[in-house]
């Protein structure tokens, strides 16, 4: 999802003033100096505009604020030398800088007081597919399927369409626009067929990546492998600015979709909670049966879309199959409710193939210009199985409204069935978060707020504090998606990264916190 992300610039301001040189200070670049680069760019430096918010009337209207930019100036990058430029001048002038891929980032990591941010939307190469994969540097690769290289700022919908000319499957994300060689891939990448082929970031084979020295270099299985271990799964924008990668792609399948609707008859809430906690208890039976993908949650309003990737040489027999396993797990526990206490609407539809399923189940893109906080967090299959009640309290808690609200919330739960399958296997050579190998369902609560609205400060910290912590109390020793975190979490460094577990405590990767 794309919302807008609002960073406390002045705390991050305090923060940087002493290790980057910011506007504030005497050190910061003359104009004479951005001219000088902007000549280098060939005009490519642009100024920008200050984010909106405290420029709003009323409560956060902050004049100052409003007329001082978080990213000062933006590359607009078309070239690796622009890429390199930007990076040198950067380093020169003690600069913070920062990578803005394109499509989204939901934790606002694309910004930053006093920062030079380098775009790469532009950067475009081209999408290439290899029928069969041979690394571009002779390694000796482990993988000897197809391939698609995909060089520069393209979304998943670019990538699709190119899988699809070809008859193959790319591991993706759910939302089309979704940037594809940013924080996605970097950050771990998960998405409608990460249970049958692993994360994103699993798929990758190689990356090529400027350097902050401003080199250029290829890391694979086989060389430079700290940085392609970093790559895969540390993060976005933080060990080098990648500009291409080569994923691993696989033939397409005919898929059975299904989709589930549940509304209360007469607002009956707590029956409709309680159907809920239910079937979320049984998600990880349907994802070891074959089924993912995503589900919604409001106040009074359920909904999800599952698909199954079928067997090419009996497909009819696993389409019966498929449906058998989604009745008997879910709607003939719903049978005697429907049409007295709950409203149910339960459908198969057959796709011939991946592609045609992706561009026949919804718009794949999500409404943007929202403030919202993302609490989140990993379920394992002990914090969903015979946690009926556990999970129904669970709901309760985050859709009951406090006496004290005025206007009702748009709170909204995602319900991402993205783990179980292949994500459980660990793959070499990657740094994800270790609490992915054992994740079934990603929960996302998204909390948003009107603006110079007075309560926006108890919303977040009953977001974080009562929202996020009940999802903590039954889900012990796993953590959180760092590309989909609540940014206000006080134990970050162990939810968003979990690397004690990967290094014995000695560093950190990259965190999901952003000032």
């Amino acid at each position: 999802m794309l919302f807008k992300t609002f960073l406390f610039l002045a705390a991050v301001r305090s923060a940087y003033a002493e290790c980057k040189c910011t506007p504030a200070n005497d050190c910061w670049p003359s104009q004479t100096d951005w001219h000088s680069l902007n000549n280098t760019l060939r005009g490519k430096l642009i100024a920008n505009q200050p984010i909106a918010r405290p420029c709003f009337q009323g409560v956060g209207y902050d004049a100052k604020r409003c007329a001082r930019p978080a990213p000062v100036y933006t590359i607009n990058a078309t070239s690796a030398d622009d890429i390199a430029a930007g990076i040198k001048f950067a380093k020169d002038n003690n600069l913070r800088l920062v990578i803005k891929n394109t499509g989204h980032d939901v934790v606002g990591r694309s910004q930053g007081y006093g920062s030079l941010s380098i775009w790469i939307k532009h950067v475009k190469d081209g999408i290439h597919f290899h029928k069969e994969y041979t690394s571009s540097t002779q390694c000796k690769s482990s993988w000897a399927g197809s391939a698609l290289t995909v060089g520069g700022g393209y979304v998943w919908e670019d990538v699709y369409a190119k899988a699809a000319e070809n008859s193959v499957i790319a591991v993706g994300g759910s939302d089309k626009s979704v940037g594809v060689i940013g924080g996605y891939l970097q950050g771990g990448g998960h998405g409608m067929v990460s249970r049958d082929f692993g994360l994103a970031t699993d798929q990758v084979l190689e990356y090529t990546v400027i350097l902050a020295s401003g080199e250029i270099v290829t890391a694979s299985e086989c060389q430079h492998q700290d940085l392609f271990m970093a790559l895969r799964g540390g993060g976005g924008g933080t060990y080098g600015i990648v500009v291409s990668a080569t994923i691993k792609v696989y033939p397409t399948r005919p898929v059975l979709m299904h989709t589930l609707s549940i509304v209360p008859v007469e607002n009956k809430l707590s029956t409709f909670q309680d159907a809920i906690g239910d079937i979320l208890s049984r998600y990880p039976n349907l994802s070891d049966e074959g089924f993912s993908g995503n589900g919604f949650l409001q106040k009074n309003v359920y909904q999800h879309t599952f698909s199954k990737l079928l067997d090419d040489n009996n497909t009819h027999s696993d389409v019966e199959s498929g449906k058998n396993i989604m009745n008997k797990q879910i709607i003939n526990h719903l049978s005697a409710l429907n049409g007295t206490k709950l409203h149910v609407l339960s459908t198969f539809k057959y796709f011939p193939n991946w592609h045609a399923f992706f561009q026949g189940s919804g718009s794949h893109i999500s409404d943007t210009g929202t403030s919202a906080v993302l609490p989140s967090r990993f379920f394992d299959k002990r914090s969903l199985i015979s946690q009926q009640e556990k999970l129904k309290n669970l709901i309760r808690i985050f859709f009951n409204t406090r006496a004290s609200e005025t206007k009702p919330r748009n709170a909204l739960l995602e319900l991402c069935l993205v783990g179980g399958g292949k994500v459980l296997q660990p793959a070499p050579l990657t740094s994800v978060n270790p609490a992915w190998r054992k994740t079934y369902l990603l929960m996302e609560l998204v909390e948003t707020w009107y603006e110079n609205d007075i309560s926006r400060e108890s919303v977040l910290s009953a977001a974080t504090h009562q929202k996020l912590k009940a999802m903590k109390d039954i889900t012990p020793g796993m953590g959180t998606y760092l590309n989909e975190a609540d940014r206000n979490d006080p134990d970050y460094k162990h939810d968003c990264d979990n690397w004690e577990e990967l290094t014995g405590g000695t560093v950190y990767g990259p965190l999901c916190k952003t000032n």
